[in-house]
């Protein structure tokens, strides 16, 4: 089979959107994970009037707004920056993202660490704190994170994670390392993490092509930096705590999926209306949302997944076409099509092209639409670890029975 496809160069921000078929994508980092009540109501009514009438949440725990004309982007941003979810200036949205884990307690030692990482990467490695180093800026698929104690977030992939020890110490992993250092005091560890990341620019235009991600050039060598010399080693293997499916957790509060990590945004609307303006509901990357809170809200089960059994768990999809342009078939019409037919245990993604957009580190199975030689699309079914799709296609001309084959097709893979 032939494919062409390109890889984008850059991850969105609400400073610098990116150009798809169906207008522009503006992005938006919650802060610790967290929006208000009130800016979910601005993000919907935004969404609702000056882009496609739906909120995307991405699997790195921000959320997203598409089809944003161009006429319409810089009221967009300015909405965003009013409401204070997108900083006043580019430099500050275009530092590093720090991802932050959902599950903590306000105002407890792992929100304190977030908080006091996030300021550093804005006033240390953002373009211009960078450019005062001479150093040019990060690629912006580089990613912090700080994970909960049980590190549930380590599937995100972040080219550094800090955490907060059972014994209240910090570790520090860098990219997928096996082992992580520890810190005694926060400010310790986060200064640690910025010279790591500071190493990484500099050291990363040695090479050709230069690295965006930090595993590419610790295979070259890891940093020889005094912070990290007096850090002991620690183990960085952790349970990996499960993933919190839709319901209530006593610990945490309520979870409730999108299907697809997408939200309609009049849902969004009603959902906030029902809130005090200040109440949180947290981003998680799950594609779902967490309620901290103890309000009781009144949700539409075709708009909401509440129930960890709700098949629409098992599936997951990239935009596909029409509104991506090179996505080759409805990657999201035919995911949710499929859902009844995924075998329990098993994720099916769905995607429009074979670069894997929105790929799921739970996926097990690929349904992946590609052009045959005679330019026609077909879908192939593919195991996830092997990341290639099966030789013998299902034609999409014929996709009408691919809910009624799916789930022996399904079952035939890991025979």
């Amino acid at each position: 089979m032939t494919d062409s496809i390109k890889i984008q160069g850059w991850c969105p921000t609400a400073w610098q959107p990116m150009r798809a078929q169906d207008g522009w994508m503006v992005r938006v980092r919650p802060q610790c994970a967290s929006l208000s009540a009130a800016q979910w109501r601005v993000l919907a009514d935004l969404a609702r009037t000056h882009a496609h009438p739906q909120i995307e949440l991405t699997r790195l725990g921000n959320v997203q707004l598409r089809g944003v004309s161009e006429a319409q982007l810089g009221g967009v941003r300015a909405q965003l920056i009013a409401a204070g979810l997108v900083p006043e200036d580019a430099d500050a949205d275009l530092a590093p993202a720090v991802h932050c884990t959902p599950l903590y307690r306000r105002n407890d030692a792992t929100q304190a660490l977030a908080q006091l990482l996030a300021r550093a990467a804005v006033q240390r490695l953002s373009p211009q704190a960078l450019a005062r180093r001479g150093l040019a800026p990060l690629p912006s698929k580089f990613g912090l994170l700080v994970d909960d104690p049980a590190r549930r977030m380590q599937a995100m992939g972040a080219d550094l994670q800090l955490w907060v020890g059972a014994d209240q110490g910090y570790g520090l992993a860098l990219a997928d390392s096996t082992q992580a250092y520890r810190f005694a005091h926060a400010e310790q560890a986060v200064d640690a993490a910025v010279e790591i990341a500071a190493w990484f620019a500099a050291e990363r235009t040695t090479l050709a092509p230069a690295p965006t991600r930090l595993r590419a050039l610790l295979a070259h060598g890891a940093p020889q930096l005094a912070a990290l010399q007096t850090a002991p080693l620690i183990a960085a293997y952790a349970s990996g705590g499960a993933v919190l499916a839709p319901g209530l957790h006593s610990d945490h509060g309520r979870i409730i999926g999108a299907p697809l990590g997408r939200i309609a945004a009049a849902a969004m609307h009603e959902l906030a209306m029902q809130l005090p303006a200040d109440a949180e509901i947290r981003v998680t990357p799950w594609r779902s949302l967490l309620l901290a809170c103890d309000a009781v809200v009144a949700l539409d089960a075709a708009q909401w997944i509440t129930a960890a059994d709700d098949v629409r768990l098992r599936v997951s999809a990239c935009t596909g076409a029409p509104r991506c342009a090179q996505g080759h078939a409805p990657a999201q019409t035919l995911a949710l099509s499929l859902a009844a037919q995924v075998p329990p245990h098993t994720h099916l993604h769905v995607s429009g092209c074979a670069k894997l957009c929105a790929l799921s580190a739970d996926a097990t199975a690929l349904l992946v639409a590609r052009l045959d030689a005679g330019g026609a699309p077909r879908l192939a079914l593919g195991r996830a670890d092997q990341r290639q799709a099966a030789d013998t296609p299902i034609s999409w001309l014929a996709a009408s029975d691919a809910p009624a084959n799916i789930k022996k097709l399904l079952h035939d893979l890991y025979l």
